[in-house]
């Protein structure tokens, strides 16, 4: 088995460096971002090294930036997002091969077994699935099925792949056995989250996320979801169907913290303040503040969008939020950014200076270095 391992950390290795591929070639035909590109190219290629030495550890300093505003960067390419369906469905096939691999781990695969014990079916449905015999898997999870009916694995992966093949109200059904078989399975849940998603109920999408992030996912699975735009996705949909609604806390919303921010930066984005829905977006941030008051993020966007209101009341409530968000982040970039925007603003030079000096301390992503660049050129 050994063996068997290590090739499925060379398949999955090959996956990430063909991904840096893609990504170079998206970069060419102008459907990437430079600063996108950056972001994913540094995490693609650290993840392939990773999953080679079987090394999930990822500390926290190769980060460019935190993922909310990694999120934010990605959310502007819709054409990356259609592709990026189509590329969970072949990698998913990844996944089943570690699921197979690790569940399984005390059973053997030798001889006419491996063609009639429960996890040499399994095998057998993921090599048609990497082959894109996607009715030849669902026929093996089947006999899985026949013989352990609440199988979690054979439930989950066939209900993803009916959803590949298009019967989407089959596959929420089956998805539903998976979950109600195995609660803390976290493929189940981002299945059935993506499905759900797809299908209009953005708001059980946002469930089943939140219990994915309850579950313990794997690295993989976490990063996929990340670079696909699933959590932003769901967030701003669910944002925008409650934005009638009286909530006032994240679990009438049933976001996450994190979830919630990215997809109050979608909703209105501070650097375009000419679209978008900056009162909806606030009502999102407050609902992050009253439950983490100190949460950097929401205290710096929320002020911003107060500062651009042009009004000296909310001006001044604005300022306040971006300083209480530096003093509990000193580090955070996107912090230091907006209040030197406001120093600008405030005719106040050398305040200014000395936040973008320091945020060019923090090894800051592209989008920002180019921002921090537009910043200096107006201090003279």
């Amino acid at each position: 088995m050994p063996q068997l391992r290590r090739a499925k950390r060379v398949d999955e290795r090959e996956f990430w460096l063909s991904s840096l591929d893609d990504l170079d070639e998206e970069l060419r035909a102008g459907d990437l971002e430079p600063e996108d590109h950056e972001v994913l190219a540094r995490s693609y290629t650290r993840k392939a090294a990773q999953v080679l030495r079987g090394n999930d550890d990822v500390e926290a300093s190769d980060e460019l930036e935190p993922p909310i505003v990694e999120q934010w960067a990605r959310k502007r390419r819709n054409g990356f997002w259609v592709l990026g369906f189509l590329v969970f469905g072949v990698v998913a096939g990844v996944f089943l091969a570690n699921a197979v691999g690790s569940r399984h781990s005390g059973d053997t695969i030798t001889g006419n077994d491996a063609v009639t014990s429960v996890p040499g079916l399994l095998n057998n449905a993921e090599e048609s699935f990497a082959q894109g015999s996607y009715a030849e898997a669902i026929a093996i999870y089947d006999r899985v099925l026949e013989r352990s009916p609440a199988h979690p694995t054979a439930l989950a992966y066939k209900g993803w792949l009916l959803s590949l093949e298009g019967q989407e109200a089959k596959a929420l059904d089956v998805l539903a056995d998976a979950v109600a078989a195995a609660p803390s399975y976290p493929d189940a849940r981002a299945f059935r989250a993506i499905v759900l998603f797809r299908t209009g109920d953005c708001a059980g999408a946002a469930v089943h996320l939140r219990a994915f992030d309850e579950a313990d996912p794997p690295d993989f699975l976490v990063e996929l979801l990340v670079v696909q735009g699933l959590r932003t996705r769901i967030a701003r949909c669910r944002i925008l169907q409650a934005a009638d609604d009286p909530f006032v806390s994240l679990s009438d919303l049933g976001l996450t913290v994190n979830d919630a921010v990215a997809g109050a930066l979608i909703v209105f984005d501070p650097t375009d303040p000419a679209g978008g829905s900056p009162v909806l977006a606030l009502r999102v941030l407050q609902a992050v503040l009253d439950e983490q008051p100190n949460n950097a993020a929401a205290l710096t966007f929320s002020g911003v969008i107060l500062v651009q209101t042009g009004l000296e009341e909310q001006i001044t409530e604005g300022i306040r939020r971006i300083n209480l968000a530096v003093e509990a982040a000193p580090n955070y970039p996107q912090a230091r950014l907006w209040r030197a925007w406001v120093f600008i603003g405030l005719d106040q030079m050398e305040q200014a200076r000395s936040d973008l000096e320091h945020l060019m301390t923090l090894n800051p992503s592209a989008e920002i270095t180019r921002l921090v660049n537009e910043l200096q050129a107006r201090l003279g």
